[in-house]
């Protein structure tokens, strides 16, 4: 019981209180964040305004929905930058310590390395945690009401988007095949097939029409212009009738064909598991969705692992820290995000296991930091 209890007795011995090392070069740290955090925020704020400029113009609909899409996609903006951030503000402090001889001093008077910036991992792993849960409950529903937003101003603007046409799709007895969705008439225009099949694989029977409407209440399809042809169980045919207008009680309403893929960002890891349940009902391909359940908790470990980088590049920094931070920072996040891209495009094609393409990445740069510090052996 005592050995589980080691590591919270060492915390409140080493921590509690906040000693003045600890809130010198953490507080110091944190405002260098918290300032680049804002300015980086800040400059994709300015792009994003600079990207959808055109609909303020051209658009028919109120130019509110232009400034609350740039609001809402703002989590997602920050969500973006809290990494760099972390990795220029710890290496930036950690470097002016190391120039100004202030981190030497610290060793000198008997205080190892990775107690001095103790603090700060701790910080990257909680922002581990924080961001995984930022992430989940409030960057992918800011993101769903941005891209709501977008839809209703690119509309106004006279632009397809949303638009489902010629769609094959599996639906809980059988098989579909619509043309394109008017969602305003909730009706399915230029054609609409589908193919009845039994638990065992076989037909019972197929219609088609020109066009279909979706009855919310009480829950039926009206085929107008449709044929019925019927089977028996030798796959005979029994029946070929035409009708001008009949009922049918398919259990798949519109939202099923007007959107039959959703983003995987766009929904959170409860949401995510529904998906794939979905996904297989419809018969469309889910591999993505699996790998968007692990990136919730994969990306978020880049907040841990720049932090250790940063934590090591700044200690060997001899001139410039605000020089070498700036390049350490662009160089390491864009090597990580073209490590995790490829990784990433693998495992979406099959060429490497789930896990690996998603987690390859953070365990080869935490490697990297481990390995760096034993070698360094400060």
């Amino acid at each position: 019981m005592n050995l589980l209890l080691t590591p919270f007795f060492w915390f409140k011995r080493e921590f509690i209180p906040f000693r003045t090392l600890d809130r010198y070069l953490f507080l110091d740290f944190f405002k260098t964040f918290i300032g680049t955090l804002i300015m980086l925020t800040s400059m994709i704020v300015i792009y994003k305004f600079t990207d959808v400029m055109k609909y303020l113009v051209s658009s028919k609909v109120n130019q509110v929905h232009v400034y609350l899409h740039v609001l809402y996609s703002l989590p997602s903006m920050v969500d973006q930058v809290v990494a760099p951030a972390l990795m220029f503000s710890v290496c930036f402090v950690i470097g002016q310590f190391s120039v100004n001889k202030e981190l030497v001093a610290m060793m000198v008077a008997g205080v190892s390395f990775i107690r001095i910036i103790t603090p700060i991992l701790f910080f990257g792993i909680s922002m581990w945690l924080i961001m995984t849960l930022f992430g989940q409950t409030v960057v992918i529903p800011a993101n769903k009401r941005a891209q709501i937003e977008y839809s209703i101003m690119a509309k106004g603007s006279n632009r397809l988007i949303d638009f489902v046409y010629q769609l094959h799709i599996k639906g809980k007895k059988g098989f579909y095949y619509v043309y394109w969705i008017d969602e305003k008439d909730n009706t399915v225009k230029g054609g609409f097939n589908y193919i009845e099949i039994t638990p065992d694989g076989h037909p019972t029977y197929t219609v088609s029409s020109q066009k279909a409407k979706f009855i919310p209440s009480p829950h039926s399809w009206v085929l107008y212009d449709a044929e019925e042809v019927r089977f028996n169980e030798n796959l005979e045919l029994v029946s070929r009738t035409k009708y001008a207008e009949k009922t049918y009680d398919f259990p798949e309403d519109l939202a099923y064909f007007s959107k039959p893929i959703r983003n995987p960002e766009e929904m959170n890891f409860f949401e995510l598991a529904d998906e794939i349940e979905s996904r297989i009902t419809k018969g469309i391909p889910f591999r993505n969705v699996i790998i968007q359940q692990h990136m919730a908790f994969a990306m978020p470990l880049m907040s841990f692992v720049v932090v250790t980088l940063g934590a090591l590049a700044g200690a060997i920094t001899k001139r410039s820290a605000g020089v070498a931070s700036l390049g350490l920072t662009i160089a390491v996040v864009l090597l990580y995000y073209i490590l995790n891209s490829t990784a990433k495009t693998l495992a979406e094609n099959g060429a490497l296991p789930i896990w690996i393409g998603m987690w390859m990445t953070p365990v080869i740069f935490t490697s990297a930091a481990y390995y760096l510090y034993r070698k360094m052996n400060i």
